[in-house]
Protein backbone atom coordinates (compact mmCIF):
# COMPACT_ATOMS: atom_id res chain seq x y z
CA UNK A 1 0.00 0.00 0.00
CA UNK A 2 1.05 3.32 -0.78
CA UNK A 3 1.77 6.18 1.91
CA UNK A 4 -1.62 7.89 2.53
CA UNK A 5 -1.74 11.76 1.19
CA UNK A 6 -3.68 14.21 2.85
CA UNK A 7 -4.44 16.09 0.34
CA UNK A 8 -8.56 16.20 -0.33
CA UNK A 9 -9.84 12.30 -0.98
CA UNK A 10 -6.17 11.84 -2.35
CA UNK A 11 -5.58 8.68 -0.18
CA UNK A 12 -6.41 5.30 -0.23
CA UNK A 13 -9.49 4.93 0.34
CA UNK A 14 -10.26 1.76 2.77
CA UNK A 15 -6.97 1.29 4.10
CA UNK A 16 -5.99 -1.88 5.97
CA UNK A 17 -7.06 -1.20 10.00
CA UNK A 18 -4.03 -0.03 11.62
CA UNK A 19 -3.73 1.04 15.24
CA UNK A 20 -0.40 2.96 16.92
CA UNK A 21 -1.20 1.54 20.50
CA UNK A 22 -3.42 -0.94 22.17
CA UNK A 23 -6.77 -0.83 22.30
CA UNK A 24 -8.98 -3.46 24.55
CA UNK A 25 -12.47 -2.99 22.33
CA UNK A 26 -10.43 -4.63 19.35
CA UNK A 27 -10.03 -8.08 21.19
CA UNK A 28 -12.16 -10.63 19.65
CA UNK A 29 -14.13 -11.37 23.08
CA UNK A 30 -14.58 -7.77 23.98
CA UNK A 31 -18.25 -6.52 25.05
CA UNK A 32 -20.24 -4.88 22.27
CA UNK A 33 -23.49 -3.39 22.26
CA UNK A 34 -26.71 -3.61 20.35
CA UNK A 35 -29.33 -2.13 18.54
CA UNK A 36 -31.41 -1.49 21.25
CA UNK A 37 -28.97 0.18 23.72
CA UNK A 38 -27.98 2.27 20.36
CA UNK A 39 -30.93 3.52 19.50
CA UNK A 40 -31.51 4.54 22.74
CA UNK A 41 -28.37 6.42 22.82
CA UNK A 42 -29.98 8.56 19.57
CA UNK A 43 -33.51 9.49 21.08
CA UNK A 44 -31.97 10.20 24.75
CA UNK A 45 -29.63 12.40 22.69
CA UNK A 46 -32.34 14.09 21.15
CA UNK A 47 -35.21 13.99 22.98
CA UNK A 48 -33.47 17.08 25.60
CA UNK A 49 -34.06 20.17 26.93
CA UNK A 50 -35.30 21.63 23.29
CA UNK A 51 -38.18 19.72 23.45
CA UNK A 52 -39.56 21.30 26.23
CA UNK A 53 -38.06 25.11 25.58
CA UNK A 54 -38.83 25.71 21.90
CA UNK A 55 -42.81 25.91 21.95
CA UNK A 56 -42.80 28.79 24.16
CA UNK A 57 -40.91 30.54 21.14
CA UNK A 58 -42.95 29.57 18.65
CA UNK A 59 -46.54 29.75 19.56
CA UNK A 60 -46.62 33.41 19.61
CA UNK A 61 -45.81 34.54 16.15
CA UNK A 62 -47.27 31.18 14.66
CA UNK A 63 -50.93 30.80 15.94
CA UNK A 64 -51.71 28.11 14.38
CA UNK A 65 -51.76 24.62 15.61
CA UNK A 66 -50.60 22.90 12.09
CA UNK A 67 -48.24 25.18 11.35
CA UNK A 68 -46.55 24.80 14.34
CA UNK A 69 -46.96 21.11 13.40
CA UNK A 70 -45.24 22.02 10.22
CA UNK A 71 -42.16 22.89 11.90
CA UNK A 72 -41.75 20.40 13.90
CA UNK A 73 -42.36 17.92 11.06
CA UNK A 74 -39.72 20.10 8.30
CA UNK A 75 -37.15 20.09 11.40
CA UNK A 76 -37.63 16.23 11.97
CA UNK A 77 -37.51 15.68 7.85
CA UNK A 78 -33.97 17.11 7.84
CA UNK A 79 -32.68 15.10 10.94
CA UNK A 80 -34.39 12.21 8.95
CA UNK A 81 -32.24 13.16 6.20
CA UNK A 82 -29.32 13.99 7.99
CA UNK A 83 -29.36 10.07 9.53
CA UNK A 84 -29.64 8.70 6.07
CA UNK A 85 -26.97 10.19 5.29
CA UNK A 86 -24.15 9.54 8.31
CA UNK A 87 -25.65 5.52 8.17
CA UNK A 88 -24.18 5.52 4.82
CA UNK A 89 -20.90 7.44 5.75
CA UNK A 90 -20.73 4.76 9.13
CA UNK A 91 -21.02 1.75 6.65
CA UNK A 92 -18.23 3.45 4.01
CA UNK A 93 -15.83 4.71 6.95
CA UNK A 94 -17.11 2.83 10.28
CA UNK A 95 -14.79 4.39 13.27
CA UNK A 96 -15.59 5.99 15.93
CA UNK A 97 -15.22 9.55 16.13
CA UNK A 98 -18.33 11.41 14.12
CA UNK A 99 -16.90 14.33 12.33
CA UNK A 100 -13.56 14.35 13.82
CA UNK A 101 -13.19 11.16 11.80
CA UNK A 102 -15.39 11.36 8.43
CA UNK A 103 -14.11 15.24 7.60
CA UNK A 104 -10.65 14.38 8.63
CA UNK A 105 -11.04 11.20 6.20
CA UNK A 106 -12.79 12.59 3.64
CA UNK A 107 -11.24 16.07 3.17
CA UNK A 108 -7.68 16.77 5.37
CA UNK A 109 -6.75 15.71 8.93
CA UNK A 110 -6.49 19.55 9.77
CA UNK A 111 -10.11 19.95 9.34
CA UNK A 112 -11.02 16.73 11.08
CA UNK A 113 -8.96 18.16 13.81
CA UNK A 114 -10.94 21.35 13.84
CA UNK A 115 -14.13 19.61 13.80
CA UNK A 116 -12.84 17.33 16.78
CA UNK A 117 -12.24 20.18 18.95
CA UNK A 118 -15.38 21.87 18.76
CA UNK A 119 -17.03 18.41 19.20
CA UNK A 120 -15.53 17.94 22.20
CA UNK A 121 -16.09 20.94 24.06
CA UNK A 122 -18.73 22.42 22.33
CA UNK A 123 -20.78 19.71 20.95
CA UNK A 124 -20.71 17.62 24.08
CA UNK A 125 -19.33 19.21 26.84
CA UNK A 126 -21.55 22.30 27.19
CA UNK A 127 -24.75 20.87 26.41
CA UNK A 128 -24.03 17.83 29.07
CA UNK A 129 -23.76 21.15 31.57
CA UNK A 130 -26.79 22.97 29.88
CA UNK A 131 -28.64 19.18 30.09
CA UNK A 132 -27.88 18.94 33.75
CA UNK A 133 -28.83 22.34 34.74
CA UNK A 134 -32.22 21.63 32.99
CA UNK A 135 -32.25 18.66 35.24
CA UNK A 136 -31.27 20.64 38.49
CA UNK A 137 -33.86 23.26 37.48
CA UNK A 138 -37.12 20.92 37.50
CA UNK A 139 -35.58 19.21 40.49
CA UNK A 140 -35.60 22.35 42.22
CA UNK A 141 -39.37 23.54 40.92
CA UNK A 142 -40.44 20.06 42.23
CA UNK A 143 -38.85 19.73 45.42
CA UNK A 144 -37.43 23.37 46.64
CA UNK A 145 -34.76 22.06 50.02
CA UNK A 146 -32.45 20.77 46.74
CA UNK A 147 -30.47 23.56 45.07
CA UNK A 148 -30.58 23.25 41.62
CA UNK A 149 -26.52 23.68 41.18
CA UNK A 150 -25.58 21.24 43.61
CA UNK A 151 -28.20 18.44 42.02
CA UNK A 152 -26.82 19.47 38.46
CA UNK A 153 -23.46 18.79 39.57
CA UNK A 154 -24.51 15.54 41.48
CA UNK A 155 -26.04 14.09 38.74
CA UNK A 156 -23.29 14.89 37.07
CA UNK A 157 -21.01 13.29 39.16
CA UNK A 158 -23.17 9.91 39.65
CA UNK A 159 -23.41 9.29 35.80
CA UNK A 160 -20.48 9.74 35.20
CA UNK A 161 -19.16 6.77 37.97
CA UNK A 162 -21.93 4.81 35.74
CA UNK A 163 -20.32 5.04 32.59
CA UNK A 164 -16.56 4.36 34.55
CA UNK A 165 -17.76 0.90 35.26
CA UNK A 166 -18.43 -1.20 31.89
CA UNK A 167 -19.48 -1.19 28.68
CA UNK A 168 -22.39 -3.04 28.81
CA UNK A 169 -23.29 -1.20 32.36
CA UNK A 170 -23.06 1.74 30.02
CA UNK A 171 -25.82 0.27 28.05
CA UNK A 172 -28.14 -0.81 30.66
CA UNK A 173 -28.06 2.59 32.24
CA UNK A 174 -28.80 4.45 28.93
CA UNK A 175 -31.56 1.96 28.31
CA UNK A 176 -33.66 2.11 31.38
CA UNK A 177 -32.97 5.63 31.55
CA UNK A 178 -34.08 6.10 27.68
CA UNK A 179 -37.25 3.54 28.06
CA UNK A 180 -38.17 6.27 31.78
CA UNK A 181 -38.16 9.16 29.77
CA UNK A 182 -40.12 7.64 27.08
CA UNK A 183 -42.79 6.26 29.25
CA UNK A 184 -43.16 9.77 30.91
CA UNK A 185 -43.66 11.46 27.35
CA UNK A 186 -46.14 8.66 26.43
CA UNK A 187 -47.86 9.35 29.81
CA UNK A 188 -47.93 12.64 29.83
CA UNK A 189 -49.85 12.70 25.89
CA UNK A 190 -52.17 10.10 26.47
CA UNK A 191 -53.27 12.21 29.59
CA UNK A 192 -53.46 15.26 27.60
CA UNK A 193 -55.88 13.69 24.88
CA UNK A 194 -57.68 12.09 27.59
CA UNK A 195 -58.55 15.26 29.42
CA UNK A 196 -60.28 18.20 28.74
CA UNK A 197 -57.89 20.91 28.01
CA UNK A 198 -57.53 24.30 28.42
CA UNK A 199 -55.73 25.03 24.64
CA UNK A 200 -57.53 27.70 22.31
CA UNK A 201 -54.72 27.59 19.47
CA UNK A 202 -56.36 26.95 16.08
CA UNK A 203 -56.34 23.57 14.70
CA UNK A 204 -58.41 24.21 11.46
CA UNK A 205 -56.09 24.44 8.56
CA UNK A 206 -57.04 27.69 6.79
CA UNK A 207 -54.67 27.84 3.38
CA UNK A 208 -54.21 31.49 2.70
CA UNK A 209 -53.74 32.55 6.44
CA UNK A 210 -51.48 29.43 7.22
CA UNK A 211 -49.29 30.23 4.02
CA UNK A 212 -48.78 33.63 5.24
CA UNK A 213 -47.75 32.36 8.62
CA UNK A 214 -45.15 30.37 6.74
CA UNK A 215 -43.84 33.13 4.49
CA UNK A 216 -42.96 35.10 8.06
CA UNK A 217 -39.36 35.65 9.43
CA UNK A 218 -40.89 34.30 12.32
CA UNK A 219 -41.48 30.63 10.74
CA UNK A 220 -37.91 30.59 9.86
CA UNK A 221 -36.98 31.93 13.24
CA UNK A 222 -38.84 28.52 14.51
CA UNK A 223 -36.94 26.41 12.49
CA UNK A 224 -33.99 27.48 14.40
CA UNK A 225 -35.37 26.87 17.41
CA UNK A 226 -36.53 23.22 15.87
CA UNK A 227 -33.14 22.09 14.48
CA UNK A 228 -31.43 22.69 17.57
CA UNK A 229 -34.42 20.38 19.71
CA UNK A 230 -33.42 17.65 16.70
CA UNK A 231 -29.67 18.33 17.57
CA UNK A 232 -28.18 14.75 17.96
CA UNK A 233 -29.99 12.33 15.55
CA UNK A 234 -26.08 11.44 14.87
CA UNK A 235 -24.97 9.85 18.29
CA UNK A 236 -24.29 6.45 17.19
CA UNK A 237 -21.42 7.66 14.99
CA UNK A 238 -19.22 8.41 17.72
CA UNK A 239 -18.78 4.88 19.04
CA UNK A 240 -19.15 3.09 15.61
CA UNK A 241 -16.20 0.89 17.44
CA UNK A 242 -18.37 -0.17 20.49
CA UNK A 243 -21.53 -1.43 18.23
CA UNK A 244 -21.95 -5.23 17.33
CA UNK A 245 -21.90 -5.62 13.40
CA UNK A 246 -21.58 -1.86 13.46
CA UNK A 247 -22.44 -1.31 9.91
CA UNK A 248 -26.05 -2.53 10.23
CA UNK A 249 -26.54 -1.13 13.92
CA UNK A 250 -25.66 1.78 13.58
CA UNK A 251 -27.89 2.59 10.36
CA UNK A 252 -30.59 0.86 12.23
CA UNK A 253 -29.85 3.11 15.59
CA UNK A 254 -29.67 6.25 13.60
CA UNK A 255 -32.97 5.52 10.96
CA UNK A 256 -35.24 4.24 13.79
CA UNK A 257 -34.43 6.44 16.77
CA UNK A 258 -34.94 9.59 14.28
CA UNK A 259 -38.54 8.31 13.32
CA UNK A 260 -39.05 7.79 16.71
CA UNK A 261 -38.32 10.79 17.65
CA UNK A 262 -40.24 12.46 15.11
CA UNK A 263 -43.45 10.87 16.39
CA UNK A 264 -42.71 12.06 19.90
CA UNK A 265 -42.20 15.90 19.26
CA UNK A 266 -45.15 15.72 16.79
CA UNK A 267 -47.31 13.94 19.42
CA UNK A 268 -45.38 16.27 22.39
CA UNK A 269 -45.86 19.74 20.94
CA UNK A 270 -50.11 19.13 20.20
CA UNK A 271 -50.72 17.80 24.18
CA UNK A 272 -48.51 21.01 25.32
CA UNK A 273 -50.72 22.88 22.85
CA UNK A 274 -54.09 20.99 23.50
CA UNK A 275 -53.67 21.18 27.39
CA UNK A 276 -52.59 25.08 28.24
CA UNK A 277 -53.67 28.67 26.42
CA UNK A 278 -51.37 29.79 23.95
CA UNK A 279 -50.51 33.35 26.30
CA UNK A 280 -49.69 31.30 29.01
CA UNK A 281 -47.06 29.12 26.84
CA UNK A 282 -45.66 32.06 24.95
CA UNK A 283 -41.71 33.71 25.77
CA UNK A 284 -41.95 30.80 28.29
CA UNK A 285 -39.04 28.57 28.81
CA UNK A 286 -40.21 25.53 30.88
CA UNK A 287 -43.35 24.66 29.02
CA UNK A 288 -43.69 21.06 30.13
CA UNK A 289 -44.34 22.50 33.86
CA UNK A 290 -46.71 25.51 32.69
CA UNK A 291 -48.60 22.43 30.30
CA UNK A 292 -48.86 19.87 33.32
CA UNK A 293 -49.89 22.85 35.94
CA UNK A 294 -53.03 23.99 33.52
CA UNK A 295 -53.56 20.05 32.81
CA UNK A 296 -53.22 18.84 36.80
CA UNK A 297 -53.01 21.76 38.65
CA UNK A 298 -50.04 22.96 40.69
CA UNK A 299 -49.07 19.85 43.03
CA UNK A 300 -49.21 17.79 39.96
CA UNK A 301 -46.91 19.92 37.96
CA UNK A 302 -44.55 19.70 40.58
CA UNK A 303 -44.73 15.88 40.14
CA UNK A 304 -44.54 16.55 36.61
CA UNK A 305 -41.36 18.35 37.06
CA UNK A 306 -39.25 16.11 39.40
CA UNK A 307 -40.33 12.71 36.55
CA UNK A 308 -39.17 15.26 33.79
CA UNK A 309 -35.72 15.71 35.54
CA UNK A 310 -35.71 11.92 36.04
CA UNK A 311 -35.89 11.87 32.36
CA UNK A 312 -33.36 14.40 31.77
CA UNK A 313 -30.68 11.93 33.30
CA UNK A 314 -31.30 9.73 30.01
CA UNK A 315 -29.77 13.11 27.90
CA UNK A 316 -27.06 13.22 30.63
CA UNK A 317 -26.03 9.89 30.05
CA UNK A 318 -26.33 9.52 26.59
CA UNK A 319 -23.72 12.79 26.25
CA UNK A 320 -21.20 11.57 28.92
CA UNK A 321 -20.94 8.44 26.77
CA UNK A 322 -20.49 9.20 23.80
CA UNK A 323 -18.21 12.76 23.99
CA UNK A 324 -15.63 10.95 25.44
CA UNK A 325 -15.21 8.70 22.54
CA UNK A 326 -14.22 11.81 20.15
CA UNK A 327 -11.07 12.40 22.72
CA UNK A 328 -10.67 8.56 22.60
CA UNK A 329 -10.03 8.41 19.07
CA UNK A 330 -7.57 11.98 18.75
CA UNK A 331 -5.82 10.26 21.40
CA UNK A 332 -5.11 7.31 19.70
CA UNK A 333 -4.11 9.48 15.84
CA UNK A 334 -1.85 11.97 18.35
CA UNK A 335 1.11 11.13 20.13
CA UNK A 336 0.82 13.84 22.40
CA UNK A 337 -2.94 13.68 23.25
CA UNK A 338 -2.03 9.67 23.74
CA UNK A 339 -3.68 9.87 27.48
CA UNK A 340 -6.71 10.34 26.17
CA UNK A 341 -6.62 7.10 24.56
CA UNK A 342 -6.21 5.35 28.39
CA UNK A 343 -8.71 2.59 28.81
CA UNK A 344 -9.75 0.63 31.91
CA UNK A 345 -9.84 -3.49 31.64
CA UNK A 346 -13.36 -3.16 30.34
CA UNK A 347 -12.51 -0.54 27.34
CA UNK A 348 -13.36 2.50 28.82
CA UNK A 349 -11.95 5.91 27.80
CA UNK A 350 -11.39 6.82 31.71
CA UNK A 351 -9.36 9.83 30.78
CA UNK A 352 -11.66 11.28 27.92
CA UNK A 353 -14.69 10.87 30.50
CA UNK A 354 -13.26 12.25 33.42
CA UNK A 355 -11.75 15.81 31.47
CA UNK A 356 -15.18 15.67 29.39
CA UNK A 357 -17.26 15.00 32.88
CA UNK A 358 -14.82 18.14 34.42
CA UNK A 359 -14.91 20.48 31.47
CA UNK A 360 -19.07 20.28 31.98
CA UNK A 361 -18.79 20.42 35.73
CA UNK A 362 -16.50 23.67 35.19
CA UNK A 363 -19.75 24.96 33.17
CA UNK A 364 -22.52 24.03 35.30
CA UNK A 365 -20.71 25.58 38.56
CA UNK A 366 -19.84 29.06 36.42
CA UNK A 367 -22.42 28.96 34.04
CA UNK A 368 -20.84 31.04 31.98
CA UNK A 369 -20.99 28.97 28.34
CA UNK A 370 -24.14 30.23 26.93
CA UNK A 371 -22.15 32.82 24.58
CA UNK A 372 -19.60 29.53 23.73
CA UNK A 373 -22.66 28.14 22.61
CA UNK A 374 -23.57 30.90 20.23
CA UNK A 375 -20.36 32.02 19.18
CA UNK A 376 -20.25 28.13 17.63
CA UNK A 377 -22.80 27.01 16.69
CA UNK A 378 -22.51 28.59 13.49
CA UNK A 379 -19.12 26.14 13.50
CA UNK A 380 -21.26 22.64 14.58
CA UNK A 381 -23.81 23.66 12.05
CA UNK A 382 -20.63 23.53 9.37
CA UNK A 383 -19.15 20.16 10.30
CA UNK A 384 -22.60 18.76 10.09
CA UNK A 385 -22.96 20.17 6.30
CA UNK A 386 -19.63 19.23 5.18
CA UNK A 387 -19.66 14.82 6.45
CA UNK A 388 -23.04 15.14 4.64
CA UNK A 389 -21.32 16.66 1.67
CA UNK A 390 -19.00 13.97 2.06
CA UNK A 391 -21.53 11.19 0.71
CA UNK A 392 -21.34 12.68 -2.57
CA UNK A 393 -17.46 11.60 -2.54
CA UNK A 394 -18.06 8.09 -0.86
CA UNK A 395 -20.51 7.63 -3.94
CA UNK A 396 -17.49 7.88 -6.50
CA UNK A 397 -16.40 4.27 -5.20
CA UNK A 398 -17.74 1.06 -5.59
CA UNK A 399 -20.18 -0.23 -2.22
CA UNK A 400 -18.97 -2.45 0.18
CA UNK A 401 -21.07 -5.30 0.68
CA UNK A 402 -23.26 -5.00 3.37
CA UNK A 403 -22.66 -1.32 4.21
CA UNK A 404 -26.19 0.92 4.37
CA UNK A 405 -26.96 3.09 1.23
CA UNK A 406 -29.10 5.97 1.33
CA UNK A 407 -32.78 5.42 -0.15
CA UNK A 408 -33.86 8.21 -2.79
CA UNK A 409 -30.04 9.25 -3.13
CA UNK A 410 -29.46 12.39 -3.87
CA UNK A 411 -32.90 13.63 -2.25
CA UNK A 412 -32.15 13.42 1.68
CA UNK A 413 -28.67 14.81 1.45
CA UNK A 414 -29.62 17.45 -0.86
CA UNK A 415 -32.41 18.68 1.43
CA UNK A 416 -29.98 18.32 4.36
CA UNK A 417 -27.87 20.92 2.78
CA UNK A 418 -30.23 23.26 1.24
CA UNK A 419 -31.78 23.53 4.80
CA UNK A 420 -28.56 23.61 6.92
CA UNK A 421 -27.11 26.12 4.20
CA UNK A 422 -30.24 28.40 4.85
CA UNK A 423 -29.48 27.98 8.60
CA UNK A 424 -26.12 28.98 8.24
CA UNK A 425 -26.57 32.20 5.89
CA UNK A 426 -29.46 32.97 8.25
CA UNK A 427 -26.93 33.30 10.84
CA UNK A 428 -24.98 35.21 9.48
CA UNK A 429 -27.43 37.69 8.11
CA UNK A 430 -29.50 37.82 11.39
CA UNK A 431 -26.40 37.65 14.11
CA UNK A 432 -23.08 38.78 12.19
CA UNK A 433 -20.97 39.42 15.36
CA UNK A 434 -21.24 36.11 17.11
CA UNK A 435 -21.06 34.21 13.68
CA UNK A 436 -18.15 35.80 12.59
CA UNK A 437 -16.64 34.91 15.93
CA UNK A 438 -17.51 31.15 16.01
CA UNK A 439 -15.95 31.60 12.45
CA UNK A 440 -12.92 32.82 13.80
CA UNK A 441 -12.51 30.02 16.48
CA UNK A 442 -13.05 27.89 13.55
CA UNK A 443 -9.79 28.93 12.19
CA UNK A 444 -7.98 29.63 15.45
CA UNK A 445 -8.42 25.94 16.05
CA UNK A 446 -7.49 25.13 12.50
CA UNK A 447 -4.43 27.24 12.51
CA UNK A 448 -3.33 25.13 15.49
CA UNK A 449 -3.20 21.80 14.10
CA UNK A 450 0.06 22.60 11.92
CA UNK A 451 2.45 23.17 14.74
CA UNK A 452 1.34 20.12 16.57
CA UNK A 453 0.91 17.94 13.30
CA UNK A 454 4.38 16.41 14.06
CA UNK A 455 2.67 14.29 16.65
CA UNK A 456 0.48 12.52 14.50
CA UNK A 457 0.31 8.92 14.05
CA UNK A 458 -1.05 7.33 10.90
CA UNK A 459 -4.82 8.91 10.01
CA UNK A 460 -6.84 6.43 9.52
Amino acid sequence: MQPERHHGFALDFFPKPTYACPTPMNHPTATKIGTLPAAALVVSSMVGTGVFTSLGYQVGDIPSGPGILLVWALGGLVALCGALSYAELAGALPRSGGEYHFIGRLYHPSLGWTAGLLSAVVGFAAPTALAALALGSYTHRACPELPAVATAAAALALVTGGHLLTLKASAWLQTVATALKITLILGFILAAFLKTGHGDIRWEIRPREDIGIIAKPAFAVALLFVFYAYSGWNAAVYMLEDLKDERRTVSRALVCGTLLVIGLYLLLNAAFLKAAPGGDLAGVTEVGHVAAQALFGEGAARWFSGLLSLGLVATVSALVWTGPRVLDVMGRDFHFLRVLAAKNRHGIPVVATMILSGLALVFVLTGNFSQLLTYTQFALTLCAFLTVLGIFIVRRKPAIEGAFRCPLYPLPPLVFLAMTGFVMVRSLVAEPWPTLAGMATVLLAWLCYFPLRGGQRNFR
